[in-house]
């Protein structure tokens, strides 16, 4: 259940956002269907940062955007969820964007509520497991990292996966990245996702699996997660389904990180890992499960 704060509180958060201490992000609201479920017309487009030098907010409590961009307008007229940190502490209001003649607005409502962590996290059928040394006293230390249905594995990436709103900026990563199909995720993922916004600020997010083939596995993260040093060598275990129920096939390599890719507001980034060690038998598996 949120935890909406109380009038003391409001006021103090209002206070801090007068004083242009807080970035905020800004996202449609997903409104529910007829049968429980969830959906919206801008189901796939991804929290908007509008930065705090962007951003004049009046004692009234009414936030006005100066040239926020494209991404904010396309929510004129609708609910939209804004979110910040204040004191660390994750907080979020629902709110109309409307257009005023001193431009676009927002106006702070009476409630204000506290960002939970309880959402349930979907279960994977796959894993991946990164383990590496910190120090001779501490040992080694591994990193479960997460998958998303929105980069599916196993599938050939196209470029026509990237919506044409975001292809001029996905071009303009692939003309200093590459053009090869495994960057194609990693385009993807630095136009599209924003991080999202965590109950406490700092809390580090395990990488999420974008990519993966015999020869190479890429992970995606906000930047303080991603606790991959570009050129650093690491152990990789994958766990992969069967068709056989409750089999699964364990994959061991070593692999390095090859390259690290930052988007332009050096939010989230990108590691590709090169194996340098795997069986035989295994690069054949991964690569037979290209071609299904």
């Amino acid at each position: 259940m949120a935890h909406e704060l109380t009038g003391i509180e409001r006021q103090l958060v209002l206070r801090y956002l007068i004083d242009g201490n807080a970035p905020i992000t800004v996202s449609p609201v997903q409104k529910p269907v007829p049968g429980g479920a969830v959906c919206s017309d801008s189901s796939r487009i991804f929290p908007v940062a509008v930065r705090s030098d962007q951003m004049t907010v009046l004692e009234q409590g009414i936030i006005l955007l100066k040239d926020p961009g494209d991404g904010v307008r396309q929510f004129v007229g609708t609910d939209v969820r804004v979110q910040f940190y204040f004191n660390r502490l994750g907080l979020y209001f629902v709110t109309k964007l409307t257009h005023t003649s001193s431009g676009l607005a927002l106006v702070v409502p009476s409630a204000i509520l506290r960002v939970t962590d309880v959402k349930a996290k979907k279960k994977h059928d796959m894993s991946a497991v990164l383990y590496y040394e910190t120090d001779r006293r501490s040992g080694g230390m591994r990193i479960d990292c997460d998958f998303s249905d929105d980069y599916p594995l196993f599938v050939t990436p196209k470029w026509g996966d990237i919506p044409e709103r975001d292809a001029a900026q996905a071009s303009g990563y692939a003309r200093r990245f590459g053009n090869d199909g495994f960057l194609i995720p990693v385009c993807r993922y630095l136009v599209h996702t924003e991080p999202e916004t965590a109950a406490l600020q700092g809390t580090l997010r395990a990488p999420v699996v974008l990519y993966l083939d015999k020869e190479r596995i890429v992970f995606g993260a906000d930047t303080p997660s991603l606790r991959l040093r570009d050129g650093g060598e690491y152990a990789l275990k994958l766990g992969i389904p069967l068709a056989k129920p409750l089999r699964t096939r364990e994959v061991y390599v070593t692999c390095l990180v090859s390259g690290v890719f930052a988007s332009d507001d050096a939010t989230k980034s990108c590691a590709v890992c090169t194996y340098t060690s795997i069986k035989e038998e295994d690069a054949r598996f991964l690569s037979d499960m290209m071609r299904t």
